[in-house]
């Protein structure tokens, strides 16, 4: 799928350096996406910051749609969580 990125499997948790080089995204970007609740980092070794794969997922995914829908990160942001909330039904 064109324009879609793969995410490497992850070990228990991704850094957000390790996630935006792996999403080809500037971590101001996934930041952003932090700020606005997608995400709740963890402090990992040397200040880097942690996210779950779950988490990598779901910033993967409000990037994916900002990109293709070209939405602000608001935006994006409660697009995944609608859709979240109609896969859980």
């Amino acid at each position: 799928m064109e324009g879609h990125t793969t995410l490497p499997v992850p070990a228990e948790r991704l850094s957000i350096e390790e996630l935006g080089a792996a999403l080809r995204v500037e971590r101001i970007a996934l930041w952003e996406y932090v700020e606005l609740g997608l995400a709740q980092p963890c402090p990992g070794p040397g200040g880097s910051a942690l996210v779950t794969a779950a988490e990598a997922a779901r910033l993967a995914r409000a990037l994916r749609l900002a990109r293709e829908l070209e939405l602000h990160a608001a935006a994006a942001v409660l697009l995944v969580e609608l859709l979240e909330e109609r896969e859980r039904l």
